[in-house]
């Protein structure tokens, strides 16, 4: 899958003795001469990009049955004053923060090839379908990710609001606040394998 020189794999790793494999997901040209996300960190956005991986099974003549997905987020900030790169890569609560100084570096670093620890439970044949959607972030905006990411409602959860309300809520007016900024979504699918 690609827009312009952007690119997303997905591969398989070496096979298990069942037959299971591991997908590993590789974005490539992100930050490329003519890319609008090099011109989005150079005017100062920050850079979301969204990975989702899910496991799927394929039925043959019925249709294809999703078991399950891995999501994570890494976000990419140039810091102008100290002319170096931030990447803040978030899985689950965990966060990750590493700072680069040349844009070659970032770049080497968004192009590293992610093993992902998700696999088929049952015997069967599976592939991998992933997405990428790359956004830009204002400084606010970046703030509420962080926060929301972190499991931080706001006001909602000082009022003692149902903690799925205020879910709810908070990733719609982050979503939509994001609906105007430019975005990039790609997908790609694995080859099939057989898990014994």
């Amino acid at each position: 899958a690609q827009d312009g020189d952007v690119r997303l794999h997905v591969r398989l790793s070496d096979s298990l003795p069942n037959g299971s494999r591991a997908p590993i997901v590789r974005s490539e040209n992100m930050l490329g001469s003519n890319s609008r996300w090099l011109d989005a960190l150079r005017s100062g956005l920050p850079v979301r990009l969204h990975y989702r991986v899910e496991v799927w099974r394929s039925r043959g003549a019925w249709f294809d049955t999703f078991e399950r997905q891995v999501e994570w987020d890494v976000v990419v900030r140039h810091e102008p004053l100290l002319d170096h790169y931030t990447l803040l890569t978030f899985v689950g609560a965990a966060r990750q923060e590493r700072r680069y100084a040349t844009l070659d570096a970032v770049g080497a670093a968004l192009a590293f090839a992610y093993q992902v620890n998700v696999r088929p439970r049952e015997s069967g044949r599976y592939y991998y379908a992933s997405s990428l959607q790359v956004t830009t972030l204002s400084d606010s905006d970046l703030d509420e990710l962080e926060r929301f990411l972190a499991g931080d409602l706001g006001e909602a959860e000082e009022q003692g609001e149902n903690f799925g309300d205020a879910l709810g809520r908070g990733a719609t007016r982050f979503l939509l606040r994001l609906a105007g900024l430019p975005s990039l979504r790609l997908e790609a699918r694995s080859p099939h394998f057989v898990v014994r």
